[in-house]
């Protein structure tokens, strides 16, 4: 338990860093891509981002990938391309070895910006801070692969869907939702949630829930058990996505849950463990799990 306990925090936290870093901070790249027609068309991508590594595949364009981070996990196809680390440990030599001229990232990593301006080899900031965020990642890729209309078709099905559950809970009574993005599996404790204005913010409205936390402008803050117990959340909702659920560590968290004493989310059985791979993962598929946790927020399907 002890040894699943850091690969939990480690993973999560690890995802949070790839896929959360305010685009503030990466946009002044010495090698900063700028979608003009007169840059060759990419054809052998490096991404490291998952979110963005999805987009391309979704554009159609996936056979143009040479290389992969860790966390990029869908679609499958992408499990066969080379590994190169990640933001914080690329692997500068197999990185220069797979020839990209296109090379997708989140944050900063001064080693490997260097590498790219040695190599001219453009760099494009994946930015999907928020929702609005993906529809722009999705018409730049689409701008820089010559997928133009592939993007905007898949901006269109992405917003209307989104609509759409609006739509669904516009007139139906709110909850009050507690999300965890990375804690200590075996005890309530460095429990990060989710603040204002962040992709995963923005889930929780659209779902028809308010976020509890909500009214904090970090945009991953640390809480404590007694910051939870005074919310008083009505669903508590713990996104997992690297962890193997089984019933017995299911049984073991959600008696943690329960040492806190009275809170609407634990007596009323409401609290959710969800392992989707895409729960962290901002990019257009993120409305299949926006769908999923409108159902469970308004009691419209299973945990």
């Amino acid at each position: 338990m002890a040894h699943m306990g850091f690969r939990r925090a480690h993973f999560s936290l690890g995802r949070l860093m790839a896929l959360a870093i305010p685009g503030a901070l990466v946009a002044a790249s010495v090698a900063a891509w700028d979608g003009l027609a007169d840059h060759t068309k990419p054809r052998r991508i490096i991404a490291m981002a998952p979110n963005s590594a999805e987009v391309v595949c979704a554009l159609g364009a996936c056979e143009r990938i040479v290389g992969v981070s860790k966390f990029c996990v869908f679609p499958a196809e992408l499990k066969e391309r080379p590994l190169i680390g990640g933001l914080y440990d690329p692997d500068l030599e197999k990185i220069i070895s797979l020839r990209p001229d296109l090379l997708i990232t989140r944050g900063r990593n001064e080693s490997l910006e260097r590498v790219c301006e040695q190599m001219k080899v453009p760099i494009y900031h994946d930015e999907t801070d928020t929702l609005a965020g993906i529809e722009k990642c999705v018409r730049e890729l689409g701008k820089m692969l010559d997928r133009d209309d592939a993007a905007e078709k898949l901006v269109g099905d992405f917003r209307s869907r989104l609509d759409a559950i609006r739509a669904r809970t516009r007139n139906k009574t709110k909850p009050r939702v507690m999300l965890t993005v990375s804690r200590q599996p075996d005890r309530l404790a460095n429990i990060l949630t989710t603040g204002r204005g962040t992709f995963l913010d923005e889930m929780i409205d659209i779902a028809g829930g308010v976020n509890v936390f909500g009214d904090i402008d970090m945009i991953y803050p640390e809480v404590s058990a007694e910051a939870i117990i005074a919310k008083q959340p009505q669903v508590i909702i713990e996104l997992i996505p690297e962890v193997k659920l089984t019933d017995e560590l299911e049984s073991r968290m959600r008696e943690q849950w329960r040492r806190l004493g009275s809170i609407p989310a634990v007596t009323d059985d409401r609290v959710y463990f969800l392992t989707d791979d895409n729960g962290l993962i901002p990019s257009p598929r993120y409305v299949e799990f926006v769908e999923k946790v409108s159902r469970l927020l308004h009691s419209e399907g299973d945990r």
